[in-house]
């Protein structure tokens, strides 16, 4: 089965349905935040609503499932599992308690097999009636006791499966997973498994044996494979689908409907199995959409004529969804109508139902005709660009609207398909940064078509970056506790990222790049990371580089909106106001500032906006700016042209005894500014200028809380440097500033082994990028 991560919750839930001798059923496996008996009750509500009737107790993570299976539950642990029992029947849901014993039983063993016994009839009697046993994810390799007695793998798993069988009484649900559970596991295919063949054999025919289909994340189900595995196990097959399993990638989850499983599979099937999201609340459309699909089986199977069952299941195999079959496509819009009404009932209070909701923008595709590239500041005013932090301020009292909601699940659909919005998204970033070059061409000359297509499509691809940034403060504001918990985590990492990508195309179309952008088959779903967030990483120059990238996400999420973008002349004074804002001092200090407002800023931006304004980067909240990052592309000229030129004037600009007098609050900043405009800069040892060629500075004002925002403005500003042919970058920092310090070894800057500065405390950092 998918294997669980120590990120996620490992329980598996099994959604279940019965219909005669068929039932259907949810898996659900969980690592890191248990569900709580308060979300379990409410996963039983979901199944009883939707015609789901089976729930399998399955987490791998629960030491006495798996790794300590011997051990009995203790009366306290046992009066628990009782409770959830006792829930689950409330609602109408068979309770299946599966055990993994596989991984280091002894199967000869007299003893092993007792306790297996002992275990289950405990169980048994708190009130549990179904049970499974998993062999999945196991060495196929036995012990040498269980090679001197037993043949085959297959033979020792069925010995020990048939006499559990018996020893229950022969439940009506018995389950087993084979340890070959699905055809990219079997060797050397299903039809030539010795290790199938046998069990089919071996097996009692009152033991259902689950199969997730041709992969483990099977993309598609049909008739034909089911039949196939029909006839080697010799029984219908209950299938353990992991579509929405997400234990396998921490950046990914599944909201989108269920879907890629041919119409006519029940007859194929004893069950099928769900194997969900780890987040609760993430699970809404995947278990609303299988009841759809399970009552469209159920009526299919119920109008097609019983002589031409079979002809009906093939020829809708070779044709696709026949009228009246299951849509995965009407099922979500009934499902979406649904969770935004379950969303809005838990978040909000009765007063508060009369609250305007912010209507979302209606985008038209861009570049169908000449359109001029909006330069940053234009962007920010322009009707039809991004929205300013102020002109998107919204009503927190205001619901989630339909139109959100199927925002979300666009960005976070399935393992193998994304959503419209995630399409959108990723078709266009693409495009812009393969066709970037094509940006300088003169805009009147006249084969400058690629050009004016770029400036089109450029400001549609930050709307829609707009769009989700908005769709992430209007979540945190207006979803339930229980939802932001769950989802925020995966929203926050892809507005940080669309922060960075929306800048970087602005930057894109105002530069002419000296150096080649390089872009980044049928794989299970974890052999590309990430999901929307791993694409649009790898799409940005700086996407190897996953200590960028990978940063848990608030304790307390936020609702606040930003702005990324480069900076133009105009921004200096807000910039400046800010570096000058940051300082705590008495009113001696703040006399001189106010007579030099720009000393500060000259210190920390002046060089870089007058030699190398090009990399230069601010971050806006609805309070102003609050963040910048700069840089030079080739660190030792730059240096060379600040030294010989850009000192000299700024040291006619402020005379060495500016600050002299009595020590004051706010002294050593001014201090420090005018040394470093005074005092001849030491040399960049060449070998640091080698490795690390290009400089960086990175800044926060003290009230910054989101460090995810302050990362993209980082990445933002080493992709551009990258983009044009930096391979390292190193910056400057106070050893006292332990701030700074730990914020650029987040972001993967290591200390150089080498005295630089003004001080002994300078330090010099660097990163190869």
């Amino acid at each position: 089965m998918v294997k669980q991560v120590e990120v996620l919750s490992a329980k598996k839930i099994m959604f279940s349905v019965c219909c005669g001798a068929t039932y259907h059923t949810i898996a659900q496996g969980f690592y890191g935040r248990p569900w709580s008996m308060e979300q379990r009750k409410l996963l039983f509500q979901w199944l009883k609503r939707w015609g789901l009737n089976c729930y399998m107790y399955a987490p791998k993570d629960e030491l006495k499932h798996r790794l300590l299976w011997r051990e009995p539950y203790t009366e306290h642990e046992a009066a628990r599992m009782q409770s959830l029992i006792e829930a689950a029947q409330e609602q109408g849901v068979e309770f299946v308690f599966a055990i993994s014993a596989g991984q280091d039983m002894v199967f000869s063993s007299a003893g092993d097999r007792l306790l297996l016994q002992q275990k289950l009839r405990q169980v048994a009697a708190m009130g549990c009636h179904s049970f499974a046993l998993l062999f999945d994810d196991i060495d196929p390799c036995m012990c040498q006791a269980d090679r001197d007695v037993f043949p085959s793998l297959a033979q020792a798993q069925a010995s020990v499966a048939n006499e559990v069988y018996q020893e229950l009484d022969q439940p009506s649900v018995f389950l087993f997973c084979p340890t070959e559970y699905c055809s990219s596991l079997c060797s050397p295919s299903p039809s030539q498994s010795c290790y199938l063949l046998t069990l089919g054999q071996e097996l009692l025919p009152g033991i259902s044996v689950i199969w997730t289909g041709p992969k483990v994340v099977s993309q598609e189900l049909s008739a034909t494979l089911l039949e196939e595995v029909e006839g080697i196990l010799q029984r219908r097959p209950i299938i353990w689908d992991n579509l929405y399993a997400n234990d396998y990638d921490c950046r990914r989850v599944f909201l989108g409907p269920y879907t890629g499983r041919a119409p006519g599979l029940m007859p194929r099937l004893r069950g099928l199995l769900l194997n969900p999201n780890c987040e609760l609340q993430a699970n809404f459309i995947p278990i609303h959409t299988l009841g759809s699909w399970f009552r469209s089986e159920l009526e299919s199977c119920a109008h097609r004529d019983h002589a031409g069952m079979e002809t009906a299941a093939a020829l809708r195999d070779s044709q696709g969804p026949q009228e009246g079959s299951y849509s995965p496509q009407e099922a979500l819009e009934l499902a979406l109508h649904d969770w935004v009404a379950e969303i809005n009932r838990q978040a909000l209070e009765p007063e508060e139902t009369g609250s305007s909701p912010m209507a979302l923008l209606t985008l038209e595709e861009a570049g169908s005709g000449p359109t001029v590239l909006l330069t940053p500041k234009e962007a920010r005013t322009s009707p039809t660009a991004p929205l300013t932090p102020e002109e998107a301020r919204f009503s927190p009292m205001a619901s989630l609207t339909l139109g959100e909601v199927q925002m979300l699940v666009e960005l976070f659909y399935l393992p193998y398909h994304h959503g419209p919005l995630a399409q959108h998204l990723l078709e266009h970033f693409r495009w812009l940064r393969a066709n970037s070059l094509s940006v300088g061409v003169p805009v009147t000359a006249p084969d400058d078509c690629e050009g004016m297509q770029w400036r089109g499509r450029a400001p549609y691809f930050q709307l829609l970056c707009a769009q989700t940034c908005r769709l992430h403060s209007r979540f945190v504001s207006s979803a339930s506790r229980a939802l932001l918990y769950d989802l925020h985590p995966y929203l926050w990492d892809i507005r940080n990222m669309l922060l960075a990508a929306s800048a970087f195309v602005l930057w894109l179309g105002c530069q002419s790049i000296t150096a080649p952008i390089l872009l980044g088959g049928d794989a299970e779903p974890w052999a590309h990371r990430g999901g929307l967030f791993g694409e649009l990483q790898a799409l940005l120059p700086v996407g190897n580089s996953c200590d960028l990238f990978y940063h848990p996400p608030p304790l307390f999420p936020s609702s606040q909106l930003y702005l990324l973008h480069p900076l133009l002349p105009l921004d200096k004074g807000e910039l400046y106001r800010m570096c000058q804002e940051s300082l705590d001092c008495d009113p001696k200090v703040a006399e001189i500032l106010a007579a030099h407002p720009d000393l500060l800023g000259d210190r920390l931006l002046g060089s870089f906006l007058s030699l190398s304004p090009e990399y230069t980067f601010g971050l806006e909240d609805e309070g102003g700016p609050w963040g910048y990052a700069a840089g030079a592309l080739c660190a030792e000229g730059f240096l060379q042209q600040r030294d010989s030129s850009w000192l000299p004037a700024m040291r006619h600009k402020y005379p060495r005894d500016l600050g002299a007098g009595a020590p004051a609050l706010g002294q050593d900043a001014l201090e420090e500014a005018l040394l470093f405009f005074h005092t001849e800069p030491p040399a960049v040892p060449l070998p640091v200028l080698r490795r690390f060629p290009s400089l960086v500075q990175l800044g926060t004002a003290p009230r910054v809380l989101d460090v995810g925002a302050s990362r993209s403005l980082a990445i933002c500003l080493l992709s551009a440097l990258r983009a044009n042919g930096s391979r390292g970058v190193f910056c400057q920092v106070s050893a006292a500033d332990q701030q700074q310090l730990s914020f650029y070894s987040k972001l993967g800057f290591v200390a150089l082994p080498v005295a630089w500065g003004i001080s002994p405390g300078a330090r010099l950092l660097g990163r190869l990028l």
